[in-house]
This record gives C-alpha cells, structure tokens and sequence, in this order.
C-alpha cells in the first residue's frame, strides 16, 4: 500500500473511530433520537428493510443527492437480499412526481415504524467527489450497521453514494414519471425536435436570484453581468458546433434564462425554479422533473461552470438516467 493510500486509511479510520461516534451521539441522541421510541407503534411488517428518509427531520440535499443515494442503497438492498423502500415526504411527495417502475419501493400503511426496539435511524453523511477508497468505507460502515440483527428497518438519513456507478440502470428500475409530468415532457419534445443538445448551468447565489438553504458566495452587479455574458458565449459556440440541433437550457438562475431566451435555437421549458431541500409545502416541483427529464432525453449533455460556479450532479444524474454522456465545460 503506497503512503498516499495509508494516510487516506489512517485518516478514515479516526474518522469511524471519533467522528462518526461523536455524529452518532450529537445527531441522533439529540435529534433524530426524539422521534424514536419503545412506546410507538410497530411495523405491520416483518421484512428486514433500508429505507430512504426524506421526512423533514434532517436536510435532506438536492434532487441529484437523493436520487444517487437511492441507488446506491437499493443496489446494496439487491445485493445483500433486503427490501428497499423510499420515503419521501419533505417537502413534497416524491410520488406526485416519480412512481415506481420495475421495483415497488413504496411503504404500505402501517409499515414504516418509528419504534426504536424495531427501527434505527442511521445519519450518515457526506459531500464533495469522493475517491473510490472513501466510497469503499462508505460501504464497510453501512455494513457494520445494517448488519445488526437487532433491529429490522434501518432509516438512511444519508446521502451516501458508493454505488453511483450503477445509476443509470438503476434509476430506471426504481422510477418512471407519473402521468401528468409524461404529459407535460412529451409536449416539450414536440417543441424541441427529435433531436436536440442541453446545456446546464448552477449558479447557486452567485447571481443574487436564487436562495439556497445554506448561504453561499455573492458577486457585485459588474461581476454578476460578466458571468452571465460568459456562459451565454458558451451556449453561442454550442449552436455553432451544432448550428441544426435545438438547444434545451436549464438552470437555476431566472436571470441567465431569460438571457437565453433571446437566442432563437434556445428552449426552456415553462415553470418556476425551486430547490427541494428548502421547506415550502407550496412550491411546484413540476420544472425540476421536467429538466431532468428532458436533459435524459438530449442526444449530447454539457454542463458549463465558468469562474466560481457550482458544478453540482444535476445533469449528470439525468446524463446517467438516460444513458448519454456528460460533458463539462470549464472555463
């Protein structure tokens, strides 16, 4: 074992050893640990389960996180012989937007239980690009605890995602779009062509018109000007290389949209721009699924990060769900 690969070892092993036990204690003791207890209800069920928390309780991250999680966690259930289930209730359904396809991972009532003598919460997080060793530990840790034949459902308050790889197959085993988003995708590709590249953005804040949960870094107006000006000469020599093709943009900045817009080659599907991981029950997700939709379906998927942009999992994630690749644009 080369040195590099020793001190990544070392440095995960005092991660387990101290960090994760200080979490386990701090997070789940203090917080998830009050959802919890020997007095609730037990599952009607007796299936040995993982089950995907998106209840409200933690943040939960963007579409993209969740999803790679929810696959990484199903290829595990697959492969170790457990059940799989999704809930996703925060801050919206999941299955307003996305049903089951080739596997149910729905909950039937009185399955999910919150007793603590039956469930453990399991609150393990993560972020930024992850090396394969660091996705292998992800997966002894996820071992060690889901191993316990204590208890019978483990609530995966995570965004674990060491088994990202097999997105794309399984993406499509776990979902389809339900009717109504179906309706609203094929309507934009009768716009759109057959055919047709898109081009993603994510700004975060940079732009001074998105909010996300947690505050990141402004840009002054000249600034802010420039960037846009930036990433739309991307889109102009995109055309130029594929001067017959249509190009779908999305992003999540209204301002770099409607910048957009004035190209006569640019579609943007109609909608309001959300980020799921902010707590408004009465926002409409439609746009989000629509995007990722879409994205799956273009023949070639770009991705452009100027300067201090995001470069986020988004349209990669939609890329994977499609089977296209995905191609950065870095400048």
């Amino acid at each position: 074992m080369s040195i590099g690969n020793r001190l990544k070892s070392l440095k995960w092993v005092l991660k387990r050893k101290f960090v994760y036990n200080y979490q386990w204690h701090r997070i789940v003791r203090k917080h998830l640990k009050r959802y919890y207890s020997e007095d609730l209800p037990q599952s009607t069920s007796a299936d040995r389960i993982i089950v995907c928390m998106a209840d409200g309780k933690r943040r939960h991250g963007g579409l993209a996180d969740r999803l790679r999680s929810y696959v990484t966690y199903y290829g595990f259930c697959k492969e170790h012989g457990l059940r799989f289930a999704i809930n996703f209730t925060s801050p919206f359904n999941l299955e307003d937007y996305l049903e089951p396809n080739r596997y149910d991972w729905r909950l039937k009532p009185g399955e999910l239980t919150f007793n603590s003598r039956q469930a453990r919460p399991l609150p393990f997080q993560t972020s930024g690009p992850l090396t394969d060793f660091e996705k292998r530990q992800q997966l002894k840790l996820v071992e060690k605890y889901v191993g316990d034949e204590n208890y019978i459902q483990f609530h995966m308050y995570s965004n674990y995602c060491f088994g990202e790889n097999d997105f794309g197959k399984y993406f499509n085993e776990l979902f389809r779009p339900v009717p109504r988003i179906a309706a609203v995708v094929n309507e934009c590709k009768k716009e759109l062509g057959e055919r047709y590249i898109s081009v993603s953005t994510r700004f975060l804040e940079l732009l001074g018109d998105f909010k996300e949960p947690k505050e990141k870094l402004h840009l002054n107006s000249e600034e802010q000007l420039a960037l846009i000006s930036k990433c739309r000469g991307e889109v102009e020599k995109l055309h130029d290389e594929y001067p017959d093709l249509k190009i779908l943009v999305t992003s999540d900045s209204r301002r770099f949209i409607d910048a957009c817009s004035e190209f006569p080659y640019v579609y943007i599907p109609e909608g309001n721009i959300e980020h799921i991981d902010v707590k408004d029950q009465t926002a409409d997700h439609t746009k989000t699924f629509v995007d990722f939709l879409l994205i799956a379906g273009a023949e070639k998927v770009f991705q452009v990060k100027c300067g201090p942009m995001y470069g986020g999992n988004f349209s990669l994630r939609a890329a994977q769900a499609g089977g296209k690749t995905h191609k950065l644009i870095e400048s």
